[in-house]
Parts: structure tokens; sequence; C-alpha cells
């Protein structure tokens, strides 16, 4: 079983190991502290801008506040407004900045429900580094392919 300090000497390799992403703007949310700071890692670099939020409000406060972003990660179930409720109005409103969901639920309409939304991507947990920076830079190229 690996402890707190191998974990962490994983995820500092795997870090060093992939390129950082090459993107201007970030959201993230999610109402667990770990798994913010682990976001923030993960998907910064230095020509990145990464704002975060702790729940649901917050979020929307950030991308009704802000200049567009380039890619909003997010927590399925975080406090007061769900990530799924977020991605579902930003579609209403003809909002198709990419989105990234993240989730430990395994309900099987989920994916089903993401993917339809569009331009959105589900990744469950757990997952690694690469698996997260891969996905982001998927929904992002995809993005500035339309």
């Amino acid at each position: 079983m690996m402890n707190a300090s191998d974990n962490r000497e994983s995820i500092r390799g795997e870090l060093a190991a992939s390129a950082p992403l090459q993107v201007s703007r970030i959201a993230i949310a999610d109402d667990d502290p770990d798994s913010l700071a682990l976001l923030r890692l993960a998907l910064g670099s230095p020509v990145t801008e990464i704002r975060e939020a702790t729940n649901g409000v917050e979020l929307v406060q950030l991308l009704l506040e802000n200049d567009p972003f380039d890619l909003v990660v997010t927590d399925v179930l975080m406090p007061w407004i769900e990530g799924l409720a977020i991605l579902r109005s930003a579609r209403r409103a003809d909002v198709m900045t990419p989105v990234l969901l993240i989730t430990g639920l395994t309900r099987p309409d989920l994916d089903a429900t993401v993917d339809r939304l569009g331009n959105a991507k589900l990744l469950h947990k757990p997952f690694g580094i690469s698996e997260l920076r891969a996905a982001a830079h998927d929904l992002m190229i995809g993005q500035q392919l339309s």
C-alpha cells in the first residue's frame, strides 16, 4: 500500500513526465481542497491562468464575471449547484466552452447525458494526471477545430 509521501512522489513524477497544457484560461471547481490542488497542479503552466471555485455558485460567478474560459473542469457533485446542472445551463444559453466533468459516480445514464450535451467529456475517478491532461487537451483541440 502506498503512503502519502509515495503518492506525492508518484504525482510529481507524472507531472514532470508530461508536457504542460498550452492554454490561457481554465476554470476549475471542486469542493474537495485536495482535488482542487491536484487539478491546479496538473493543468497549470506558466502561460495558463487558473481560476478556482469550491462550489457551484462560485463557479457560476466565475463564468459570469470574467472573460471566456478555454476550458471548465468541474466535479459533478458539488454543494449548491452540481457541475452537470451548470453544463446544462451553459448549453441552453448557447455557451459551448469545453467542459470536463469529473466524478466518482457510476450512474449508467451519466456518460450518455454528458455526450448529448456536446463539447464535454466525463472522466471517472480515480484517474491519473496523464489521463486528465489528455482529456483536457482533446476537448480544447476539438474547440479550436470547430
